[in-house]
């Protein structure tokens, strides 16, 4: 168990569905069992938020998500019309300094998803993370 686990205990607790801490480059730090973002995947969401550019979304886990907001240092997106309806998430991606959070939820809470997971972002860039 890894340093980076507690995050992802809390970050669940919150409510958080899905969730992971990754290196820019796109390696685990920590992430949930349900979080299938291979490397790839988060070193191309990294690359989409640094250039403000998704043309085809993002994908995670093999589904493709539909970009609904982007800013200069997050992204949100929605994945419609998985088979699996559970696998149907909000997600939010947001930069820190040295990594990058996402998270996710589906269900009535989703919208809570931005909040949670930028409130762990703020708390790791004062950790200078």
């Amino acid at each position: 168990m890894s340093a980076w686990d507690a995050y992802i205990t809390n970050m669940q607790a919150s409510g958080l569905q899905i969730c992971g801490i990754y290196g820019l480059e796109g390696g685990p730090w920590a992430q949930s069992p349900q979080m299938k973002a291979s490397q790839q995947e988060v070193a191309a969401i990294v690359t989409g938020i640094q250039g403000q550019q998704f043309p085809n979304g993002i994908t995670i886990g093999g589904l493709r998500y539909t970009v609904i907001r982007m800013l200069p240092d997050t992204v949100t997106a929605k994945c419609r019309g998985a088979e699996d309806t559970s696998a149907n998430y909000l997600v939010h991606a947001a930069l820190a300094k040295t990594c990058i959070i996402i998270g996710g939820m589906c269900g009535p809470s989703e919208r809570d998803t931005t909040k949670l997971v930028e409130d762990i972002r703020d708390y790791l860039v004062k950790s200078n993370y």
